[in-house]
């Protein structure tokens, strides 16, 4: 077992595992579990993070669509207020899924191929003055009056940075997985009730938390 362990320590590296040393205090067994487990947890919440992605750039879409029409992504008035490099993404967005879907393209594809940092922008837009105080309501119609609307980009954030742990296959065991998961369900909440509930019952995060190994 010894030479099995640090033969997967080799090929993993010392520095992944060495997070995972010092939750187990050095033992190099639950070290390689706690690993294990890590992934189960970046699993469990792989589906309500998709759900909350998508939900949430659906729900920025509308405001979107309201404030500049369904062809929102062509529309000067829209395209002006776009720094040039998040109007470079819009174009080449369009471009790729005009060259995969030609006459059929729809602002659908190019929706989906925008990138989640574009959609954060769009919550701190310049002119979110006008924007988000006028259409907050219809994209986020579950949200409480006392919650800021600077509060909406900082839990999108928080999304943001636990999806891009996961996808980098980065540890987030210790860093408030179930603090991030109620986060989550926040947002889609705000979003639809009807979805927060079916990520609720879908989810297996709290089994998942309780299969933690011990020592």
């Amino acid at each position: 077992m010894p030479a099995t362990l640090s033969s997967i320590e080799a090929a993993i590296s010392p520095a992944r595992l060495g997070r995972y040393m010092a939750a187990a205090q050095g033992d190099r067994n639950l070290a390689l579990r706690l690993c294990v487990w890590n992934i189960s947890l970046c699993e469990a919440l792989y589906m309500p993070v998709q759900f909350a992605e998508v939900a949430l750039r659906n729900a920025i879409c509308r405001a979107l669509e309201t404030r500049y029409g369904a062809g929102w992504p062509h529309n000067a008035a829209f395209l002006c207020t776009l720094p040039m490099r998040l109007s470079g993404e819009l174009n080449r967005a369009g471009e790729t899924e005009r060259q995969l879907h030609r006459d059929r393209t729809t602002p659908d594809h190019i929706v989906s191929a925008l990138s989640f940092g574009f959609w954060l922008h769009m919550l701190t837009m310049n002119d979110q003055g006008s924007l988000w105080p006028i259409y907050f309501s219809i994209s986020f119609p579950n949200k409480p009056q006392n919650i800021a609307l600077r509060d909406l980009p900082r839990r999108a954030d928080r999304l943001r940075i636990l999806r891009n742990r996961i996808a980098h296959h980065k540890p987030i065991f210790d860093r408030g997985p179930v603090s991030d998961y109620d986060n989550i369900i926040t947002l889609i909440e705000w979003i639809s009730d009807e979805t927060a509930w079916f990520v609720r019952q879908t989810a297996r995060l709290s089994q998942t938390i309780n299969q933690r190994p011990q020592s």
